[in-house]
């Protein structure tokens, strides 16, 4: 057997060689056990901080607003904490950064938005103006505040829902003028109106509200559903109840309290006696949401339950929730049901009421049926639809993109779907991952496949 021999030097540079590895290989497993244990708690960090935001939302009246963007951040947690669990870090980070930005987006433009305002509009139809005390007249848009003894009135054509900060809804109707009252602190607090003319239906939260006409005043209970109207040319004002409970005083000091589904008149200085409201129809047919393809079937019959002690009902149909412009106005029918005949395509909505001596009582809930058709789609047809990006509003790496197109039209922004109303208009939130700038794309499409797309370049900030 041979021998060979290895100089100490030799045996010096094995060894520096055999520690550097070492070294290495402790630093390489050192690195990405921290990495991991670093992942793990910044996961449990971005959970934590999405369940602390939604409990900080949980009861918040203004939520009736932000359904789809808070289920968006309440489903990315539960996503979040099923990662963590299965010890994916990565997704865990991921999802849970996603959840915290959708619900601090909503807090944030919560509490924003109710810094020294009384009430905000949630959604607004045609002509809706209002002022500050003797300024100007503006016109309004969804997301606009209100402070007190700000005025606001509708036209014709014009409708709008507002949300005051303890969580009553007000809808005020074409042709209707309102003054925003103060809140009056101490027990029994109420959010207060003071109405010039028109029509207002309103939903009370857990606190009361006061609706003062000329010539009387409307005190209505929590939890209640209810509605006042004030004739300025006839001085003749109305006041009902669907559910809950009202008391109404006029200038002479007669007062009248009302229960579910009770109404009274005012006429000058006299109050009617208390009348009975006929009840809520409750709708059949067609089913919510129902597609009818026009060039198969011409019409569409519309079925809803008869109400006992009223044989004639009201029929509204439109192309917006709030029921303005209506493509069908009917205000004395027979039956309870109407056959329709379909022309034009697009998303209409429907309700009911049953007439009662000297009005109708509480509207039906609202379905809605989209008109499509193949046939003309085959026609074929080149031109664009019409597409304009009205605003785009900023949250750290959330952006939230407004917009019209056309009536029937579909909408995407960055690859998401868009829910789009009758009308054309649409609101999306969208979340850039990043930093720094980047491109928001919106794409709208008709029944032929025809497409407009528009790009804005934004800048990210990363939550």
């Amino acid at each position: 057997m041979g021998w060979y021999s290895i100089s100490l030097d030799t045996l010096r540079g094995w060894g520096v060689f055999l520690v550097v590895i070492v070294l290495v290989a402790g630093g390489f497993f050192g690195y990405r056990y921290w990495e991991s244990w670093a992942q793990q708690r910044r996961a449990g960090e971005l959970i934590a901080e999405a369940a602390d935001l939604v409990e900080r939302l949980d009861g918040q009246p203004q939520l009736v607003e932000f359904e789809q963007e808070y289920s968006s951040g309440k489903t990315l947690l539960g996503e979040a904490r099923q990662a963590y669990a299965a010890g994916d870090m990565v997704t865990a980070v991921d999802t849970g950064r996603r959840s915290r930005a959708f619900l601090a987006f909503i807090l944030s433009y919560i509490e924003r938005r109710g810094e020294g305002g009384e009430a905000t509009f949630m959604s607004v139809h045609g002509g809706v103006e209002y002022k500050s005390g003797d300024g100007e007249w503006e016109q309004v848009r969804r997301g606009t505040v209100l402070q007190s003894d700000d005025h606001v009135r509708t036209s014709s054509g014009g409708s709008a829902e507002i949300l005051f900060n303890d969580g009553t809804v007000y809808t005020l109707n074409p042709n209707s003028s309102i003054v925003i009252d103060e809140t009056r602190d101490g027990s029994g607090t109420e959010q207060a109106v003071k109405m010039a003319y028109g029509w207002l239906n309103l939903l009370t939260s857990d606190r009361p509200s006061r609706v003062d006409t000329p010539e009387a005043q409307a005190r209505i209970e929590r939890d209640t559903e209810a509605f006042v109207s004030y004739e300025q040319e006839t001085g003749e004002g109305r006041y009902g109840t669907v559910s809950g409970g009202m008391a109404v005083t006029n200038e002479a000091g007669q007062e009248r309290r009302l229960g579910s589904l009770e109404q009274v008149t005012q006429n000058g200085d006299l109050l009617s006696e208390v009348d009975r409201l006929p009840a809520r129809p409750e709708l059949v047919a067609p089913g919510d949401n129902r597609e009818i393809d026009a060039s198969r079937q011409r019409e569409v019959e519309l079925k809803w339950d008869e109400v006992e002690g009223s044989g004639r009902y009201m029929l509204q149909v439109a192309r917006n929730r709030l029921f303005v412009d209506n493509v069908i106005e009917d205000a004395d029918r027979g039956k309870a049901s109407a056959r329709l005949g379909l022309r034009g395509e697009g998303t209409f909505y429907w309700r009911v009421a049953a007439q009662s001596g000297d009005g109708h009582g509480p509207w039906s809930g609202v379905r809605s049926f989209r008109v499509t058709s193949v046939a003309a789609a085959a026609e074929g047809d080149d031109e664009p639809p019409e597409l304009h990006i009205d605003d785009i509003k900023r949250y750290g790496s959330i952006f939230i993109v407004e917009g019209r197109t056309e009536a029937g039209a579909g909408v995407e922004v960055n690859g998401e779907p868009v829910q789009v109303d009758a009308n054309g208009s649409f609101t999306k939130p969208i979340q850039l991952t990043g930093e720094g700038y980047g491109f928001i794309v919106v794409r709208a499409w008709d029944a032929w496949d025809n497409v407009t797309e528009k790009k804005r370049r934004v800048f990210t900030e990363s939550p």
